[in-house]
């Protein structure tokens, strides 16, 4: 078993995607927003790894507006790379393979895994094969191309967005945090966005993050794939009713999905 599969394993993913309930104050789920009211964010857009953070982003806000990585498994290089790239190198045609035994779907060009979209036509259970992800891509290209405008759309915007990487492992460093934050502002100048670290323990060097860069803790919840529900509270809910100064409302550069 690789050391990706030995992780895969230990989070237990979920075998559907549970919409969560409940709200922040000072949260909305506006589509085109201007500033906040009252302090706040206008959206909060996980960035993974995996199903954890999603179920825990959608419970705390209750917005369960889909967005590009959510559910996905993936690491931290393949967020930068995605977006860095405008999405162009996910998904291509002869690069998605079944993975993990047949569990999941493994995208070559990405280092993305697909535990949700594609179906084993034998039924649930049974592996993927690789006729099945072959007759299921163009639909699954299709969403997630849809996914991808979505997130350009929302960068073009004026509305404040806070993005959320779950380090589940306590892998990164604030350089880590620091490059991508570089790659978003670079990906698309004007955006106004945050960039929120999560990790199960505090990071040696938090002093050095940056602007724009704040970061928590969750402790992980064995046996819970959904993490800890008092965990996330704690390290979300403060950070997204954070107060901002107002800033002018600012027209949509790309055409919302």
């Amino acid at each position: 078993m690789s050391a990706r599969q030995a992780r895969v394993r230990a989070v237990g993913l979920p075998p559907t995607r549970p919409d969560g309930a409940g709200a922040v104050a000072g949260y909305g789920p506006g589509v085109t927003a201007g500033p906040t009211q009252g302090g706040g964010y206008d959206h909060c857009v996980g960035l993974g790894y995996h199903c954890e953070s999603t179920y825990q982003i959608r419970r705390v806000t209750g917005v369960t507006r889909a967005h590009f990585f959510d559910w996905l498994d993936l690491d931290f290089e393949s967020v930068v790379e995605a977006v860095a790239e405008d999405f162009r190198h996910v998904l291509r045609p002869g690069l998605v393979e079944p993975f993990d035994e047949g569990r999941c779907a493994l995208d070559r060009g990405s280092d993305i895994r697909f535990y949700h979209e594609f179906h084993p036509a034998a039924g649930a259970g049974t592996p993927l094969t690789q006729a099945d992800i072959d007759a299921q891509l163009p639909r699954v290209r299709a969403k997630f191309a849809a996914l991808a405008g979505r997130w350009r759309a929302l960068a073009g915007s004026a509305a404040r967005v806070l993005y959320v990487h779950h380090d589940a492992w306590d892998e990164l460093t604030a350089a880590d945090l620091r490059r991508l934050r570089a790659v978003i502002a670079a990906q698309h100048p004007g955006h106004r966005f945050d960039l929120h670290w999560l990790r199960r323990t505090a990071p040696p060097d938090a002093d050095a993050t940056g602007p724009g860069i704040s970061w928590g803790t969750v402790a992980a919840a064995p046996g819970r794939w959904e993490g800890d529900d008092a965990a996330w509270d704690a390290a979300l809910t403060p950070v997204l009713t954070r107060p901002h100064a107002p800033s002018p409302r600012r027209r949509s550069r790309h055409s919302q999905h």
